[in-house]
């Protein structure tokens, strides 16, 4: 389904990610208004605090540190409190993680180790650190700071490296499969030897182990859903419950939408690439197979009455997945019923005024007001319209510089914009939320096969068969 929205008027309803779907994750409600608060004037950069120190940005190879004599400079990476090299909002009290407009893009990963920073900054930091850096570049730059704190037996620097080490296993335990190569594993691995060397063999262990478990299960290739024939004959999609095709419909969505990773959300708004975001392209095409599917079922009987039963089979299952809460699902045969070949044709009138209620879920005004609040009135579990999060992850990166406009930090062009990287947080945490949560129904083989894989009829062939059943008539000259 394509979505048409009008970007002059279009505005991401954050307040609406963070406050209205289900509770799931680390975050506090206290965290949540400190989120809301730093949304709301996130473009405000008239009342700001700037850097007291700067970053000598001559980038070198990064490798293990050594303890420097006293009087030599150290890089941002071995400090133990990067405060003064960040954009802060100008306020008086206490620094709380709210206040983080931007900085250097080291001193932001400083900070997501300081015991100052908050558990709410870690997560957003965590969530979208990809759009600014690799997570091979990351675990360099957190490796080469935990070994410099561990070098020194200050109580301060101890805790700086175990807060290192807690962020460099929460990297590993969240490494997408396709960032996974023999460079990044290169640099666990090595510094797993370094913290054999240096004793710390319980930290090497559970390292090595996260690691290798996320290797294992990255190399587990997603098996295509197997459909078992076990239809008797003549039995068809027309012989089951409504309701039952509708969970397993969702079953099978389920599946592919827990797949997904927050990192190929943000990926594909950015680019569109879709070597790097296997798992949203199966779950985007899964939605365009049942959608063309749908279509082909409903066109496909040569007997009116028999495509009216299609039909109204159709509305009664969307009602099924509106109840479940499979919004991909139920706007994926809505947007077969609604298309040119299907709705062109004759239907009885209560199918036709069914579907024009079930329609205006995607009303594009007020931001998709519609959809939005049905979504928040279902209770969990239930699967979101990715394409719509989608649509808001792209129109904050290109409606959000990424670093920091020059005239407004006194002509610096280094101090990346945290503030764009709070709103793409709201969003994906709404996301890691509704996958928390898991449907329990049992899988049903003999519905299963009634989908014949979604084998469908190309575009051009849903509207030959369309015309063929009712033609165009012909205009007079």
């Amino acid at each position: 389904m394509t979505l048409r929205i009008d970007s002059s008027t279009f505005d991401v309803p954050f307040e609406w990610y963070i406050y209205h779907l289900p509770p799931g994750i680390s975050t506090t409600q206290s965290d949540f208004s400190n989120l809301a608060e730093l949304l709301q004037s996130c473009a405000d950069l008239s009342r700001i605090r700037l850097p007291k120190k700067f970053q000598d940005y001559e980038q070198k190879a990064i490798t293990y540190p050594e303890r420097k004599y006293i009087g030599a400079p150290k890089s941002v990476l071995e400090c133990l409190d990067v405060t003064d090299y960040l954009v802060l909002k100008d306020r008086e009290a206490a620094i709380r993680p709210s206040e983080i407009r931007g900085g250097p893009i080291d001193a932001l990963i400083v900070f997501a180790t300081q015991a100052s920073g908050s558990l709410l900054y870690q997560e957003a930091f965590l969530s979208t650190y990809r759009t600014f850096t690799s997570s091979h570049d990351l675990l360099q730059k957190l490796t080469h700071r935990y070994v410099y704190m561990a070098l020194s037996s200050e109580p301060a620097s101890q805790k700086a490296a175990r807060l290192t080490f807690s962020v460099i296993v929460r990297v590993v335990d969240e490494l997408c499969t396709v960032e996974i190569n023999k460079e990044l594993v290169a640099i666990v691995t090595n510094f797993v030897y370094r913290l054999i060397r240096d004793g710390n063999f319980q930290l090497a262990r559970l390292l090595r182990t996260r690691l290798i478990e996320r290797i294992e299960s990255s190399a587990v290739v997603r098996q295509p859903t197997v459909y078992m024939d076990r239809l008797k004959k003549g039995e068809t999609l027309l012989d089951f419950r409504s309701a039952t095709i509708a969970q397993q419909l969702t079953l099978l969505d389920q599946r592919l939408f827990q797949a997904i990773e927050p990192a190929e959300l943000l990926w594909w708004a950015e680019a569109q690439d879709e070597k790097r975001c296997p798992n949203l392209v199966a779950f985007t095409e899964q939605f365009n197979k049942m959608s063309y599917w749908v279509r082909t079922v409903v066109l496909t009987p040569k007997e009116h009455k028999e495509r009216e039963r299609y039909m109204n089979k159709f509305v009664k299952i969307m009602k099924q997945l509106r109840r479940l809460g499979n919004f991909n699902a139920y706007l994926a045969i809505l947007s077969a019923l609604d298309s040119g070949p299907v709705r062109r044709l004759e239907w009885g009138k209560m199918a036709t005024e069914q579907l024009k209620e079930h329609a205006v879920i995607m009303d594009s005004s007020g931001s998709f007001k519609i959809y939005r609040t049905a979504l928040v009135e279902t209770a969990p579990p239930c699967i979101p319209y990715v394409g719509l999060v989608l649509q808001d992850l792209t129109f904050v990166h290109v409606g959000n510089v990424n670093y920091l406009h020059a005239e407004a930090v006194k002509g610096r062009t280094d101090l990346l914009n945290f503030g764009k990287r709070w709103q793409q947080f709201a969003i994906l945490d709404s996301i890691r939320k509704l996958k928390r949560w898991n449907y329990s129904f049992t899988r049903d083989d003999r519905i299963i096969a009634a989908f014949k894989c979604f084998t469908s009829l190309t575009e051009d062939e849903t509207w030959e068969l369309s015309e063929m059943i009712k033609p165009r008539q012909r205009r007079n000259p």
